[in-house]
């Protein structure tokens, strides 16, 4: 062991000071050395937000693939008991609600999309 425990490794493994390196200057930019005035906080603070807003898209892509599911089947019994019954009513309007459900999730999904970007992109980076 040692004689100090809290000092550095001798050599580092070069691909892991690569990726700390592209990691520092994605978040910090190209010029992060020369800006000594960097808060660290403030860009964690940024990937907290970027992380947040990419997981309410995925939310919102799991509801919409959801509601499509049950769309379709509720879509495709309807019509079968159209044809099985040789009568529309109240199929008709089954078959309309679960097709007006897709393109609420559509929408809904959308606005999801729509202000997740807004927050991601409106939020303070330096």
């Amino acid at each position: 062991m040692p004689d100090d425990v809290h000092s550095p490794p001798s050599a580092a493994n070069p691909q892991i000071i690569d990726a700390v390196g592209r990691s520092t200057s994605f978040v910090f930019g190209p010029n992060a050395s020369a800006a000594p005035t960097a808060n660290a906080g403030t860009a964690i603070a940024y990937q907290k937000v970027a992380q947040a807003a990419a997981l309410a898209v995925q939310d919102g892509t799991d509801y919409q693939r959801n509601i499509l599911s049950l769309s379709t089947v509720a879509q495709g019994k309807a019509l079968a008991m159209m044809f099985a019954e040789k009568s529309v009513s109240p199929y008709a309007e089954i078959l309309l609600l679960a097709m007006l459900a897709a393109i609420g999730a559509t929408i809904t999904v959308g606005q999801i999309d729509s202000a997740a970007t807004t927050v991601a992109s409106t939020f303070p980076k330096s």
